[in-house]
């Protein structure tokens, strides 16, 4: 296996951090003084339709709001927020997915309340962790109730819903080199595939989960590319697994840098450019860098695993209007419809006063759960195309089983 982690270092989510689900998982600990908060603030079982007036004017009394973020783009959002809310100092913390849930509980842990907004992916720590234990606070402004999906909204506000894709060089192949997903365990593809290590980013370790989750529909696949039953390997229990323990095996290449794997792939004049997994939203360097990326579509059983990113309000959040003017303005103005004209540049103009913060992400690869949004540009494909998902709950059940298996495979 080529890597540039060889030497992998142990999965802090699913050790160190000691996931503590609680039983039923979302009822959230009774704790006096959180109550209190949330009652004080208008949280949880608390919240009322808001007099928007009052949380904005509120808000800009308590003149600043602290995020901790898996992604450099809130620190657009940061920007946008600052130019619509100057009243507000904005402090956004771009710390990635791990390290944002590992600050919020080691701060809590030591009764350190400084942050109002958490961001990031990675359900079995939001969902199952973070919530159940008054880390976060689930959030939705009254205005996006009937424009989400209920289980886009419950038990945690989903900001967009992302993608892994499988990536080609559509210059060096006008068409696409693979029809099955299982071909990349073959020899042709020996060394030529790439993807981010799951160790630091937890999006990329709910991907594996759905290959993992969705193991029926990846042993149809095997059987309808090699006209054959798949054997699984010694002590190998799936075709999600076994899929995986071949990838590996097939001298995959490990990287810690997602925008470097889409550069490998895209870049223009290679006469034989590998494949990989990468975040699709990197498609928009085929207009910015001239890159020539691509998904087969029709890959068997899918080319895309969606996975979604949350946004809640931080436990006992020191500024709690301000926050709620955050996320608020993250999931964009209440003018935003499906009949909006949005034009380039999103961010400035009549269209960042539609979008608000969600003008930063919108992009290909990048979607709003809002039924209510139009879709990005370059994104005709996306509802047509099949995406395989984790669930919350095979997520926490399994997700320290796949980190440990992955560990064990890359480290032979």
């Amino acid at each position: 296996m080529k890597s540039a982690l060889r030497h992998s270092r142990t999965w802090l989510a699913a050790s160190a951090l000691c996931l503590a689900f609680a039983a039923p998982a979302l009822a959230q600990k009774a704790d006096p003084k959180f109550n209190a908060w949330m009652q004080k603030n208008q949280f949880g079982p608390y919240q009322k339709d808001e007099k928007w007036e009052d949380v904005v004017a509120n808000a800009k009394k308590e003149g600043e709001v602290v995020v901790y973020s898996s992604t450099g783009t809130m620190n657009k959002v940061a920007e946008d927020f600052a130019k619509a809310y100057p009243e507000i100092k904005v402090k956004a913390y771009d710390l990635g997915s791990e390290k944002t849930i590992e600050k919020v509980v080691r701060e809590q842990q030591a009764s350190v309340f400084a942050a109002d907004v958490v961001y990031t992916g990675g359900t079995e720590q939001m969902v199952f962790d973070l919530l159940p234990n008054n880390r976060i606070v689930n959030y939705v402004p009254s205005y996006l109730n009937d424009r989400i999906p209920k289980e886009h909204r419950d038990p945690l506000l989903t900001h967009v819903i992302e993608a892994y894709g499988v990536f080609y060089n559509s210059e060096a192949n006008p068409q696409p080199p693979i029809k099955n997903i299982w071909e990349l365990t073959e020899p042709q593809w020996k060394g030529r595939f790439s993807m981010k290590s799951p160790a630091g980013s937890l999006t990329t370790l709910m991907m594996l989960a759905a290959i993992v989750e969705h193991s029926d529909d990846m042993e149809k696949a095997y059987e309808k590319h090699a006209g054959k039953k798949l054997k699984l390997s010694p002590d190998i229990e799936n075709a999600g697994y076994e899929f995986l323990h071949r990838l590996i095996a097939n001298d995959i290449v490990i990287s810690d840098n997602s925008s470097k794997i889409a550069t490998a792939v895209g870049l223009r004049g290679q006469a034989k450019p590998p494949m990989a997994f990468s975040v699709i939203h990197y498609l928009t360097k085929n207009q910015s860098d001239n890159y020539a990326n691509a998904i087969p579509w029709d890959l068997q059983p899918a080319a895309l695993f969606a996975y979604p990113t949350y946004v809640a309000v931080a436990g006992q959040a020191p500024h709690p209007n301000a926050a709620k003017l955050y996320v608020a303005f993250l999931m964009g103005s209440k003018d935003l419809n499906e009949k909006s004209e949005l034009k380039q540049p999103f961010r400035s103009g009549a269209s960042a006063d539609l979008l608000q913060g969600m003008a930063a992400f919108y992009q290909i690869g990048t979607f709003s759960p809002r039924t209510d949004v139009p879709p990005p540009p370059n994104s005709e494909m996306w509802p047509k195309a099949r995406k395989l998902s984790a669930s919350p709950e095979f997520v926490k059940d399994n997700i320290a089983k796949i980190s440990d298996f992955w560990t064990a495979e890359t480290s032979r």
